[in-house]
């Protein structure tokens, strides 16, 4: 569980809304998105189910609005008060959690929205591929551009804020935002879009308390709000634990204050932070318990898993079941449900959101076609699948084969390709996407799409162009011989 936490504890785009999983922001979660026979529901502090398991998704309350994904073969996202009622209905094929009283919204072939707790459309991003969550008044979005996409932020009026130009962005915090340039590199800009902290990072975290940990030749540091390092780096994971560091070295986890010195022992077997409460759920060998600030057993090793204690209780998990326990050990929860939404873990552990912005739904030539790279060079080729002709689904089905033939070496520079977008010309029936490749930017591709049912769907070859053997692939009026160039 830990491992799969805390990969999103790195500064991905997603990182942008910091909150408890609590109703009303106090830090104490009220009801737990917890999940039963593969359906999720709302239980209180108790362990009394106040909303019966019956969505296919579901994410912490905030500001008394949780949102949740409907079941059935689309899922489709609304937003229900503390009583299951639907505040929002459930219409959106892409939505994420309220932030600052705004969320995202995606219709059915439509572009990102923001709308109030009312579900009263307050504008909607043209162009945007992706939209995140507000942050300290702005919200991050992207674009498709001849370089690849590219962020900027918006205000909360729609209008733009910072111009798109970052090849990655994390979310403002402290007044500085983690923003990453061409090269994959890693630095600082302010609400002017100013660079304030040079491109030198290979990742990095936003400022808490103007502290920032930072990636670094294959190392963790920490470093101040002008870029110094207050510890430089020597540790294989550093997570921020408020005024202290839960910090991983040679597979062993402990704590450190800012100037470095160790103040927890680095001898646990794993570990989660704090989180402003006394104690903090670590492993000694198979078996998870509690310590205090001293590094004391106050709950001895006994769980299968323990996760960080929500005011006085946390959630543990026991022959595979999640219950909760007090602050003695004592279980006031019984172990019977199948596991809580990934919502709460990330709120807590990374402080950020399963559901913390939205990707467009335009079905456009442009943005299908561009999706369809993104997964290709990224391998994800079940994923491509889904918005591909029958021909390219056969195609992708023998790239699985040859990828698992591939060098590790040779995945990891596959997927740092980045596409750019020149152009796209559609004919009505079919359209080519005409795009360049950063490991090859003075070669200009063609990617050929076919609308079928009123869905545009990749039709690819194995030599980049169209297979024109039947009707449904007539060549477009763009030119297909783009390759050539």
């Amino acid at each position: 569980m830990y491992a799969m936490i805390k990969r999103y504890s790195l500064p991905v785009l997603l990182l942008v809304l910091i909150a408890s999983c609590s109703g009303d922001n106090s830090g104490i979660t009220e009801f737990f998105p917890v999940r039963v026979n593969n359906l999720y529901g709302f239980m209180d502090r108790a362990g009394k189910m106040t909303v019966t398991p019956q969505y296919a998704q579901a994410g912490c309350f905030v500001d008394g609005l949780a949102l949740t994904g409907s079941t059935g073969e689309k899922i489709k996202w609304g937003y229900i008060d503390k009583t299951g009622k639907y505040f929002v209905y459930p219409a959106y094929t892409d939505a994420s959690n309220f932030s600052e009283g705004i969320a995202f919204v995606v219709s059915e072939n439509g572009e990102p929205q923001a709308i109030d707790k009312n579900g009263t459309v307050k504008f909607t991003v043209k162009d945007a591929e992706q939209v995140q969550n507000f942050r300290d008044g702005l919200a991050a979005y992207s674009v498709l551009t001849e370089t690849g996409e590219q962020w900027g932020f918006l205000d909360k009026e729609g209008k733009t804020k910072i111009q798109p130009k970052f090849a990655g962005t994390g979310f403002f915090s402290d007044g500085f935002c983690p923003v990453v340039n061409e090269d994959g590199k890693w630095g600082y800009i302010n609400k002017e879009g100013n660079v304030v902290i040079d491109y030198r990072f290979d990742n990095v975290s936003p400022f808490y308390g103007n502290v920032a940990k930072v990636y670094a030749d294959g190392l963790w540091g920490l470093v101040d709000n002008t870029g110094k390092y207050l510890v430089k780096p020597q540790y294989t994971g550093i997570d921020m634990d408020k005024d202290k560091f839960l910090v991983e070295q040679e597979g062993k986890f402990g704590w450190i204050d800012k100037t470095g010195k160790v103040i927890i022992d680095i001898r646990y077997g794993d570990a989660f932070p704090f989180n402003d409460s006394k104690y903090a759920a670590v492993r000694s060998g198979s078996k998870w318990g509690y310590i205090d600030n001293a590094g004391k057993f106050i709950i001895n090793p006994q769980f299968d898993f323990a996760f960080g204690f929500d005011g006085d209780i946390a959630p543990v998990r026991v022959n595979d079941k999640v219950g909760f326990v007090n602050v003695s050990g004592k279980v006031v929860v019984p172990p019977s449900f199948d596991d809580i939404s990934m919502d709460y873990y990330l709120r807590f552990f990374a402080n950020t959101s399963a559901f913390s912005g939205v990707i467009t739904n335009n079905n456009t030539p442009k943005f299908v076609g561009y999706k369809w790279l993104i997964k290709f060079y990224h391998l994800q080729f079940e994923e491509a699948k889904m918005v591909s002709t029958d021909d390219t689904k056969t195609l992708l089905t023998q790239f699985v084969s040859l990828s698992s033939l591939m060098p590790d070496s040779s995945k990891q520079e596959m997927m740092k390709i980045r596409v750019g977008v020149l152009d796209c010309r559609d004919s009505g029936r079919n359209a080519v996407l005409t795009y360049i490749t950063s490991d090859n930017p003075g070669k200009q591709q063609g990617l050929y799409l076919v609308k079928n049912d009123d869905k545009w769907l990749v039709q690819f070859s194995k030599n980049d162009a169209m297979a024109g053997s039947t009707d449904s692939t007539a060549t477009a009026d763009a030119p297909g011989d783009n390759n050539s160039k």
